[in-house]
């Protein structure tokens, strides 16, 4: 036996052991927490599973993945485990790829550990939130692109692609903008024998995308106009709007422009808010839409809308903190009235994790957050040194880091013109920059290096 086959031969022996060690390294978190970590949206996922009915204002695919991954509701372990799993199972496929099947099972591990203690990744992959589908869904379009798995995987990566778009109301525009943009630039990143292929792969998986909106055309039929205020609000827009036209327009909100909530999620979910006494979702549909239009095709207020997006993708753009969201959740609340109905076996658990004995806040997770902050600076400047030499590096290099380039300005840009700026929204796709890094340094495949030819 040769020594390459040798080394397939325990690659593959330890390919699923590997695995698993590797979806427990990216548990961390919940181990510490003693539980999966929960948030207030984790409620509405589970109600949409069991239920199951579609929120009005999210799709339902997470909440049935949720009942999936669960076993019908033995455990939300088994959901956490599945996300990393997932995460484990495309990156040794992106490691081994791109690096080679040599020694790849321990480099892989070893990469795998780094991003867990050293990213936010395993705090996204520990909590029963749909966040992590993001990057799942943008490793699946590389490993399609790169055509090195056989059909099976292949379908199987198609699939895994379609459910991960569908389970966000973010995911179709992001996605279908991503797919875009890299068939422009295919020619800066592929050689031109490949440009066949690749341009067909992406009009699948961009059709894929769209035809997400099946499964969502409901919740954002319902929700959108609110969401869209609500961001008008937060960047200041919306009182400016209404100071200057409710002397003409006969808004009900204008009772309420003086005593407007402070922030965009004070105006969607405090039962205060002059949403839900002006007509709530559904009621507030035709005057929002109104205010939209105006807001949108008037260039005074366009102007402020595009200056205060491009601000907040900025400050997006730095902030990747953990732990928003991670509150306690007393007996009562709404998650822990959820996680009573769906999983009774486990609320002694819930009650007991550090979540809600010691709640997650700023302070107590500063230094963690430090750590990554760090990292992420380090990857900037090594990200440029990149840049530099980027008609050296490999094609199946270049892809990986325009999508995960592209990928995050792109998140940055959908969270600051359509919704708030938050921390949960940088993290889950900010430690794609370090695995990039990491990957970039220990492969040396570059393309003046002869064994980094590609078919």
């Amino acid at each position: 036996m040769s020594i390459g086959n040798k080394n397939n031969a325990g690659n593959n022996r330890l390919f699923y052991p590997a695995l698993i060690i590797c979806a427990l390294f990216l548990l961390i978190p919940a181990f510490y927490n003693h539980y999966p970590l929960v948030n207030p949206d984790t409620a509405t996922y589970l109600a949409s599973g069991f239920k199951p009915e579609t929120p009005f204002d999210r799709p339902i695919t997470y909440g049935l993945l949720i009942r999936l991954f669960s076993l019908n509701g033995l455990s939300l372990w088994l959901v956490v485990f599945a996300q990393a799993y997932l995460v484990s199972w495309l990156l040794f496929k992106i490691i081994r790829n791109i690096g080679g099947n040599r020694s790849y099972i321990f480099r892989a591990m070893a990469i795998v550990l780094f991003l867990s203690v050293f990213s936010g990744l395993s705090w996204v992959v520990s909590q029963v939130q749909p966040d992590v589908f993001t990057t799942i869904a943008l490793l699946c379009v590389f490993l399609l692109l790169i055509n090195k798995e056989g059909s099976a995987t292949e379908i199987l990566l198609y699939v895994l692609f379609f459910l991960s778009v569908a389970v966000h109301l973010s995911h179709p525009l992001l996605f279908s903008v991503l797919l875009a943009l890299l068939f422009i630039s295919k020619k800066v990143i592929f050689r031109k024998e490949r440009y066949r292929q690749v341009s067909k792969k992406i009009l699948i998986l961009f059709l894929l995308a769209i035809s997400a909106i099946a499964i969502m055309g409901a919740a954002i039929s319902k929700s959108k106009h609110v969401f869209f205020v609500g961001s008008l609000l937060e960047k200041g827009v919306l009182k400016k709007y209404l100071d200057d036209n409710c002397p003409v327009k006969n808004y009900k909100i204008c009772a309420y422009k003086d005593s407007l909530p402070a922030s965009a999620n004070d105006f969607w979910w405090d039962n205060n808010s002059p949403l839900y006494k002006i007509g709530d979702w559904k009621g507030t549909k035709p005057e929002f839409n109104d205010i939209i239009h105006n807001t949108l095709t008037t260039p005074q207020y366009l102007g402020l809308y595009i200056t205060a997006t491009t601000r907040q993708a900025w400050k997006q753009a730095c902030t990747f903190n953990i732990g928003d969201g991670n509150t306690s959740f007393p007996s009562g609340s709404n998650v822990s009235q959820r996680v009573t109905e769906y999983f009774p076996g486990e609320i002694k658990q819930f009650n007991a994790s550090k979540q809600n004995s010691i709640p997650f806040t700023e302070r107590n997770l500063s230094f963690p957050n430090t750590v990554f902050s760090i990292v992420f600076y380090a990857c900037i400047a090594a990200i440029l040194f990149v840049f530099i030499r980027w008609k050296y590096t490999a094609d199946n290099m270049r892809l990986l880091l325009f999508l995960t380039v592209s990928g995050i300005v792109l998140n940055c840009l959908d969270c600051a013109a359509f919704t708030v700026v938050n921390g949960r929204y940088g993290c889950k796709m900010i430690w794609l920059l370090p695995f990039c890094i990491m990957l970039y340094f220990t492969t040396g495949r570059t393309r003046s290096d002869p064994r980094s030819s590609e078919p």
